[in-house]
């Protein structure tokens, strides 16, 4: 398994999703997932910011306060 594909599962994008963002046909991306062809070093660098993209997300989202529902969050919480 090269780093793309192992940042890819990282991060949760599917082969689709590398296609769309960075361009690239699909025979491609596929022979990269086989091992037929070494993907250049631009390539993974691209691939490793967009996981590290979508870490940060999911680290932002985890540390959101979670509001009950019925419960307005505009109004504070007072003992």
């Amino acid at each position: 398994m090269n780093n793309v594909s192992r940042y890819c599962r990282q991060a949760g994008l599917s082969s689709q999703d590398l296609i769309s963002k960075l361009r690239i046909p699909a025979p491609v991306v596929d022979k990269w997932e086989k091992g037929e062809l070494v993907p250049p070093a631009w390539v993974e660098q691209k691939v490793f910011d967009l996981a590290q993209k979508e870490r940060t997300r999911q680290l932002k989202q985890s540390r959101r306060p979670r509001v009950q529902p019925g419960s307005d969050p505009k109004r504070r919480w007072r003992p």
